[in-house]
């Protein structure tokens, strides 16, 4: 029997092994994270690549079609959109010469340099002179000449675009190997969690006390996975986790807040289709995709759009979906742009009264090339915006009856004004309405406007909203 000063040595396994976990899974995603974003800006620097070689090919193209033109015709405004494509086609070409030498990749150098030679020889002999002589004898023969040219700048143009589709290619699939190795370690981790935890269990008790005392690190785990911010000073910010799964407090609902710059934040709740481990490994491409594409890209339809793409190509199950609410928030002016790919249960409460912010498109996974598009709220000092995943308006009683957005906007308006009071809340009330049996996860974001950007003047003063209280029959109203 140990004496008042000993632990039992399965305690002190556990522990041992949750920190060195903990750790580990610390270090990774940040690793993960860190390379798959150096991988995907690269990603997008061959994409840019691709559009400037796609403009010299154009601008090459309108100098031809311009010239065709004056020639058929003898007006000399057919010569202004030469004129044009010649002065926009050197700074175009400097920029895609730039990036080849800078990247380093491979076989794409002769093909450019190919391309400048032929369009100076194409300016020299087929372009000036005829632009000279539009009646000149040789003008047929300079035409075909001048096709002739044209041909091998495609030829060329064609090579060079091969080369940067298979190393953008090679690129994302790299990005995807690491995002899905990341994933697998982190449902090997939760895991290992969950079995270090039944270690400890077993040297202290049986008891369902101890299997409560489970659930709740595991719970505390899921947090610090799917948390850990920095956001801007004019923002408060509350949440709540909420599982349905009784064994370990995992699964595909997700809520996150990351700092772009000194301005902007990036608010997001989503829902992965399925439950437990498998839902929870595709919530780290959620974040991580998401958090990356946000770091280039300012319009949220744009990176809705953008990660369904990546999505589809990534998914573990090629039936999964997401539903992703995704808002930027910018300070400066106290904007919300957001997207909303199917997602509902998104409210703004501004002083008594609660509204709903609408879906802007589909659920993510359903196909490529889905629209997607953006909206813009105004927020004002005291606003409040609630973000939940699904497991909050469709909530049922023991009688069945689903909980619903009305019943919820009531909740939020006689809630706290402080966001993580009000999270609080709404947690107790759905788990009393419900009947202490929550059938669905629920992830929980809420933030409220702190004080003015403009003026730096704060709120005068906690307004508190009372919730009705319970009546006897255990449902809340």
């Amino acid at each position: 029997m140990p004496t008042r000063f000993e632990r039992p040595p399965g305690t002190i396994t556990a522990g041992a092994v949750l920190l060195v976990a903990l750790v580990v899974s610390v270090v990774g995603s940040w690793f993960s994270y860190t390379t798959v974003r150096t991988l995907l800006l690269r990603h997008e620097a061959y994409d840019r690549a691709r559009e400037r070689l796609a403009q010299i090919l154009q601008l090459q193209t309108d100098e031809e079609t311009a010239l065709r033109g004056y020639l058929s015709t003898g007006k000399p405004y057919f010569l202004d959109p030469l004129v044009n494509a010649q002065s926009q086609f050197d700074p175009t070409y400097a920029d895609l010469v730039r990036f080849v030498n800078d990247s380093g990749v491979v076989g794409a150098s002769a093909p450019v340099l190919d391309i400048r030679r032929e369009h100076a020889l194409w300016e020299l002999k087929i372009e000036g002179p005829l632009v000279k002589n539009a009646n000149a004898p040789d003008v047929v023969a300079r035409l075909e000449r001048g096709k002739i040219i044209m041909d091998r700048i495609r030829i060329d143009y064609a090579t060079v675009a091969r080369i940067f589709d298979d190393e953008s290619q090679r690129l994302f699939d790299e990005s995807t190997r690491l995002l899905r190795n990341a994933s697998v370690a982190t449902a090997g981790l939760i895991l290992l969690f969950g079995l270090a935890a039944l270690i400890a269990d077993a040297y202290r008790s049986r008891s369902q006390a101890a299997l409560a005392r489970e659930r709740t690190v595991t719970d505390t785990l899921q947090r610090a996975f799917l948390s850990g911010w920095d956001v801007l000073p004019y923002l408060r910010i509350g949440t709540a986790y909420v599982s349905s799964t009784r064994e370990a407090a995992i699964g595909g609902d997700l809520f996150d807040v990351y700092r772009l710059d000194d301005h902007r934040a990036l608010v997001m709740v989503a829902d992965v289709s399925g439950k437990g481990v498998a839902a929870a490994v595709e919530t780290a491409l959620v974040k991580y995709s998401i958090r990356t594409l946000a770091e280039t890209e300012p319009d949220p339809a744009s990176i809705l759009h953008r990660f369904n793409t990546i999505f589809e190509r990534s998914a573990a199950d090629p039936g999964a979906f997401v539903s992703v609410f995704l808002g930027i928030v910018d300070a400066r002016d106290l904007t919300l742009s957001f997207a909303s790919a199917g997602h509902g249960s998104v409210f703004v409460r501004r002083g008594s009264h609660v509204s709903t912010l609408p879906a802007t498109g589909p659920l993510i996974g359903l196909e490529r090339d889905l629209p997607f598009t953006s909206r813009r709220e105004q927020l004002g000092v005291g606003d409040v915006v609630v973000l939940a995943t699904d497991g909050l308006t469709e909530a049922r009683d023991q009688a069945g009856i689903m909980l619903g957005e009305e019943q919820a906007s009531r909740w939020i308006e006689r809630g706290d004004a402080e966001p993580q009071r009000l999270a609080d809340e709404v947690v107790a009330n759905l788990r009393r309405y419900a009947g202490g049996r929550v059938a669905d996860d629920l992830a929980l974001l809420i933030i409220r406007v702190q004080r003015s950007p403009v003026t730096g003047e704060p709120l005068d003063g906690q307004t508190r909203h009372e919730v009705t209280p319970e009546p006897a029959d255990g449902r809340v109203s």
